[in-house]
C-alpha cells in the first residue's frame, strides 16, 4: 500500500483553487474554498475534501502502488485489469462506465453508482487514474502501477441539481488533469 498522506506546497497557491499532493502518488487542483481533512478507513488514510457551504457532498481519495504479477502482462496489463474491476461490470448498481487512455499514457476509469449508506440514498461518482511509474528508491527494481482512486458521494436527491452538475464538472476536470507522480 502507498504511504500516508503528505500535503505538498501547503494547501493554497497563488492561483484560484488549491494544489493537493497526496501520498507521493497524485497531485491535482481543487476549486477554491474546499476543506481538506484525513479520515481512516480499515487502517488506511483517506483524503477527504468538502466543497464550501451550501454545496453538498464529499470527495474521498485513496492511492496505491501495485507491483505487477508475472502473469499480468506487466504494468499495462495490471492497469487495465484494475480499471476494468474498478468500473464493476457485474454490479447492477453501477452505470455510466468508461475506461480510456489519456494522451500522456495514463488510464482513466469512471463509473457512477447509486447506493444506500446508513439509510441515506447516495450517488457516488467514481474515478481511477493510473499510470506506470518507477518503483520507489531503495526497493527492488521495476515499474509499478501508481493509481489514485476518487469517489464523490452526493445525497441522491441532490443528484441532477444544476449547482451539483456544475460542481461535478469542475471535479471531473480536476481529476482528469491529475498528475500521477
Amino acid at each position: 500500500m502507498a504511504q500516508g498522506p503528505q500535503m505538498q506546497n501547503g494547501q493554497v497557491t497563488n492561483g484560484p483553487g488549491s494544489d493537493i499532493g497526496w501520498a507521493d502518488t497524485v497531485r491535482f487542483r481543487l476549486p477554491p474554498g474546499w476543506a481538506v481533512d484525513v479520515e481512516e478507513h480499515e487502517g488506511q488514510p483517506v483524503g477527504t475534501f468538502r466543497p464550501p457551504p451550501p454545496a453538498a457532498g464529499v470527495l474521498r481519495l485513496v492511492t496505491d502502488r501495485v507491483t505487477p504479477r508475472p502473469e499480468s502482462g506487466g504494468v499495462a496489463g495490471t492497469l487495465q485489469e484494475m480499471a476494468l474491476r474498478f468500473v464493476r461490470p457485474q454490479d447492477p448498481r453501477a452505470g455510466d462506465r468508461t475506461v480510456e487512455s489519456r494522451a500522456d499514457g495514463a488510464m482513466i476509469a469512471q463509473a457512477m453508482m447509486r447506493t444506500e449508506e446508513d439509510g441515506r440514498a447516495e450517488t457516488h461518482y467514481l474515478w481511477l487514474v493510473g499510470a506506470e511509474r518507477a518503483e520507489a528508491a531503495g526497493t527492488v527494481g521495476g515499474a509499478v502501477a501508481a493509481v489514485a482512486m476518487f469517489s464523490f458521494a452526493l445525497p441522491a436527491l441532490m443528484d441532477g441539481d444544476d449547482s451539483c452538475a456544475e460542481m461535478l464538472g469542475r471535479i471531473d476536470d480536476a481529476i482528469r488533469n491529475a498528475e500521477i507522480l
